[in-house]
C-alpha cells in the first residue's frame, strides 16, 4: 500500500506531464472559446470586459490541477480501476444525450442509463461500480471547485419578470481537470485522463456567493451518497440497480431544486422603494475601491436625493471631486461613504446599478438541445415553403 505522501507526488507528478498532451491544449481552447463567447456578453451588458480573457482561462487552468490532484489522490487511495472502453461509452452516450438538452451532458445520466442498460441486458458489459465511483469522484471535484471559484466569473444581468426588471447574476467556469486512475488493459497500470467540469447557475432569490455554496453543498453530498453506494455495489449486487438509477434521478432533482428556489423565490435586486440598489462592482473603479457591495443601496450624493439611476448620471455628469453618500448597507443599516478625487474629478463610479427599466432584460427560457432547434428550424421551412 502507498503512503499518502507517495500518492501525493504521484499524482502531481502525472497531472504535470499532462501538460505535454495536444489533447490538453486542444481543451484549453474549448474554455478559451466558452470564456470568449461569456466576454461578448460582458461587453453588450457592462460595455467592458470585467476580467481579461486570459485572466479567466488561466485560473480555470491552475483550480482544475487542484481538482485533478484531488480527484487522482482519491482515485489511487481507493485503488478505482476502470476500463476505457466502459469511460468512453458513457462519454459518447453524454455527447448524445446533450443533443436533447445540454444539461444531459452530465456523465450523472448518460453513466446510469449506459449501467441499467447493461445490468439488465448484459451489453456493454460495464463495470458499474467503478463507473460509478469515477461519476461520484468527478461530481466531489465539482462541488469543491464550485465551493472555491464559482462565483468568479459571475455576470450581472438584468432579467424581465412579471413584477418588472430585476438584477441577478449568471455564474459560468469552466475547468479543465487531468486525473490519474488505474486502467485494466490486459494488465492494470495508472493513467491520465481528461476531463472538463462546468458550472452555470443563476442567482435571482440569493446572493452569488450564498447560491453558490448551495450548489457546491447539494452535489457534495449527492457525490458522497453516489460513491458510498458504488462502493457497496461491489458486494451487494441489488445496489448496483440503485446506484444507477439514483445518479440520473438525484442529480436532476438538485437541478430541479435549484431552479424552482430562484424561480419562486424574492428577488433580491428590484428597484427598491428608497434610492438606487447596486447589483455589482466592476473591477478596478471607484465603486470597489469605496467597498460598495451588491445589494447596497444608495440614498443621497453629496446631499441629492436619490431616486433614479439618472439621478445617479446627472450629478456625476457635473464632475464633483469629492462624494458624499448616504448608503443602506444590508447588514450595517445607514453608514456615510466619501471620496475624494484628488487631481482628477469624477466622472464614473464603475456600479452596475438596478434601473426600473433596462435595455438588456433577459427572458428567463430553458436552453434548448440541438434536436429541439432542429425541429423547429425545419418547422420554420415548411412554413416558408407553403407560403
Amino acid at each position: 500500500m502507498y503512503s499518502m505522501l507517495q500518492i501525493v507526488y504521484f499524482s502531481i507528478y502525472k497531472i504535470i506531464q499532462t501538460c505535454k498532451s495536444p489533447f490538453y491544449w486542444i481543451i484549453i481552447g474549448i474554455i478559451f472559446y466558452q470564456y470568449s463567447k461569456i466576454g461578448k456578453w460582458e461587453r453588450i451588458v457592462l460595455g467592458k470586459y470585467k476580467r481579461s480573457l486570459f485572466y479567466n482561462v488561466l485560473t480555470s487552468i491552475a483550480m482544475g490541477f487542484l481538482g485533478g490532484i484531488i480527484g487522482s489522490i482519491i482515485f489511487i487511495y481507493l485503488g478505482t480501476i476502470i476500463n476505457l472502453t466502459d469511460f468512453y461509452s458513457i462519454l459518447i452516450l453524454a455527447i448524445l444525450l446533450s443533443l436533447i438538452h445540454p444539461r444531459y451532458m452530465c456523465f450523472s445520466y448518460g453513466g446510469g442509463i449506459i449501467s441499467l442498460i447493461s445490468l439488465k441486458f448484459g451489453y456493454p458489459n460495464i463495470n458499474v461500480s467503478e463507473i460509478m465511483v469515477v461519476i461520484g469522484v468527478l461530481h466531489l471535484i465539482e462541488s469543491i471547485l464550485i465551493w472555491l471559484d464559482g462565483t468568479r466569473g459571475r455576470l450581472p444581468i438584468f432579467i424581465d419578470r412579471q413584477e418588472g426588471i430585476v438584477g441577478g447574476f449568471t455564474m459560468n467556469r469552466f475547468w479543465p481537470i487531468p486525473f490519474t486512475i488505474f486502467i485494466n488493459k490486459g494488465h492494470i497500470y495508472p493513467v491520465t485522463i481528461m476531463a472538463i467540469l462546468g458550472y452555470g447557475d443563476l442567482a435571482l432569490a440569493n446572493y452569488p456567493e450564498k447560491k453558490s455554496k448551495q450548489t457546491a453543498g447539494l452535489l457534495f453530498l449527492f457525490s458522497i451518497i453516489l460513491i458510498f453506494l458504488a462502493q457497496i455495489s461491489t458486494k451487494y449486487y441489488i445496489y448496483k440497480y440503485i446506484v444507477a438509477i439514483f445518479a440520473p434521478l438525484a442529480h436532476e432533482l438538485i437541478i430541479t431544486l435549484g431552479k424552482k428556489i430562484e424561480e419562486k423565490g424574492n428577488c433580491i435586486f428590484k428597484p427598491s422603494d428608497r434610492g438606487v440598489k447596486v447589483l455589482d462592482t466592476l473591477p478596478n473603479s471607484i465603486g470597489k475601491e469605496m467597498g460598495f457591495n451588491p445589494g447596497d443601496t444608495i440614498l443621497s450624493i453629496n446631499g441629492y436625493k436619490i431616486y433614479y439611476k439618472d439621478d445617479v448620471s446627472k450629478i456625476l455628469s457635473l464632475k464633483p471631486s469629492s462624494l458624499r453618500m448616504k448608503v443602506f448597507h444590508k447588514g450595517k443599516g445607514l453608514i456615510i461613504k466619501e471620496y475624494k478625487g484628488y487631481i482628477d474629478n469624477i466622472e464614473d463610479l464603475g456600479l452596475i446599478l438596478v434601473p426600473s427599466i433596462s435595455e438588456y432584460a433577459f427572458q428567463l427560457a430553458e436552453p434548448k438541445g440541438a434536436i429541439d432547434r432542429l425541429v423547429k428550424k425545419l418547422g420554420r421551412n415548411k412554413v416558408r415553403f407553403k407560403n
